[in-house]
């Protein structure tokens, strides 16, 4: 799908939406319902735009207090109630880097520039993703609730982007460990990156 050279971006905390992912959302904000009013009009295009960690708690909704990568999102679903709220489903399209604002009233609009994933060692890549699914596979072991077709869609992912996505999503829950990997272009790397941020062991710890 090509995306356009600008699109809406909803700003929400601990929160950030990856390629092929969904996302669910309950849309409330009146700002955020003429956003999505005025993108199922369109091309159905939004970002979410992920706001940093501040000590005080509740992070200002300032041009710097917003993480600059992303990734545009398409309306798979949508749901509108009598009252104007909206039930919907976003699904990740492609990483995306912010380069400026178009708009900020009564709706944040951002200028973008698609990121292109670069795979600079594919066969330490594929590697590097057989070792990332046994240890994903090693966790939902422990995890009863994960589910055999969880298992079973994990190990139908044979491209290594697509796995790094796919487990990101699904098995890191903490959007600021999450974030960094939307920035990061080369697939090794990320792969690399959920290898250290994974749930390990009582006693080891992580911090980026």
């Amino acid at each position: 799908m090509m995306l356009p050279n600008a699109v809406p971006v909803m700003l929400l905390p601990q929160c950030n939406v990856f390629p092929r992912g969904l996302l669910p959302l309950y849309i409330f904000e009146p700002r955020y319902r003429a956003m999505v009013a005025e993108a199922l009009k369109t091309d159905r295009i939004l970002c979410v735009g992920t706001l940093r960690e501040c000590p005080e708690g509740h992070c200002p909704e300032g041009d710097d207090n917003i993480h600059e990568h992303s990734t545009a999102a398409v309306i798979r679903a949508c749901v509108n109630h009598a009252d104007g709220t909206s039930h919907l489903v976003l699904q990740g399209l492609r990483r995306v880097r912010f380069t400026g604002w178009e708009q900020h009233h009564p709706f944040r609009v951002a200028r973008i520039e698609p990121l292109i994933s670069q795979d600079s060692e594919p066969e330490a890549s594929r590697r590097a993703a057989a070792c990332l699914l046994k240890r994903v596979l090693r966790l939902m072991r422990k995890n009863s609730e994960l589910g055999e077709q969880l298992a079973s869609r994990l190990e139908a992912l044979t491209d290594p982007e697509h796995l790094a996505d796919f487990v990101a999503a699904h098995f890191v829950a903490e959007a600021h460990l999450r974030q960094p990997l939307l920035a990061m272009t080369e697939i090794r790397e990320r792969l690399d990156y959920l290898e250290k941020i994974l749930p390990r062991p009582a006693g080891q710890q992580f911090s980026p």
